[in-house]
């Protein structure tokens, strides 16, 4: 909900400054966008700026108003910076939900609805096709990306329980061995020290891994 939500939000604000005409304010404009996502990206050490602001949907609602503004301020539909909009799509399917794309799509024909119109129909069907069809190949390897990224994050998981786990036995079996150890048999304590034994060599492919 909040994915969809920021791009609407986006959309209507890009919507709104064309309207308003005010495109004596995209300079400053531009300035505290680009650095706000600096101060996003900077935020998580760098790492934001490769996953797009890295601080959930915002990096995604800056960028996305970003690119329109710099698009309608270079000549709108006929813009050179149109072709961002393609590596745009990409991110959102990897940033967002992979369905997203095809949200953003619909924004992008809806906001240069009036320019398409207003020109070559041909031309400008040919650029909103051209994104219309990328949208199912964004959509395939976004969620690609989403299954790795999952398949990644239950290892990750396993391994943490599975460290856990030889931490919690042997443990235990030190304290038993402390405890018990004047009445425990010679082989009962060459057991516990074979179960000390595994839970390390547990713990060593946790690491390893």
């Amino acid at each position: 909900m909040m994915q969809i939500a920021v791009l609407i939000l986006s959309f209507v604000l890009i919507f709104l400054w064309r309207s308003l005409n005010l495109s004596n304010l995209t300079v400053p404009a531009v300035g505290i966008l680009v650095a706000a996502y600096l101060l996003l990206s900077f935020r998580k050490k760098g790492k934001g700026f490769l996953t797009m602001g890295g601080e959930g949907p915002w990096g995604i609602f800056i960028l996305n108003t970003l690119i329109f503004l710099l698009i309608f301020s270079t000549g709108g539909f006929n813009s050179l910076l149109y072709f961002l909009l393609y590596f745009l799509a990409f991110g959102i399917a990897f940033v967002f939900a992979p369905v997203m794309v095809f949200a953003f799509v619909l924004g992008t024909i809806v906001i240069f609805l009036p320019d398409a119109l207003s020109s070559d129909l041909v031309a400008s069907g040919l650029k909103l096709g051209s994104l219309l069809l990328l949208s199912p190949l964004a959509y395939f390897f976004g969620a690609q990306y989403n299954k790795n990224d999952r398949e990644e994050e239950k290892v990750e998981a396993l391994e943490e329980r599975t460290k856990e786990a030889a931490d919690t036995i042997a443990k235990d079996v030190e304290e038993v061995v402390k405890e018990e150890k004047g009445n425990l048999k010679s082989q009962d304590v060459d057991k516990l020290n074979e179960v000390l034994e595994e839970t390390e060599d547990l713990r060593e492919e946790s690491k390893n891994e």
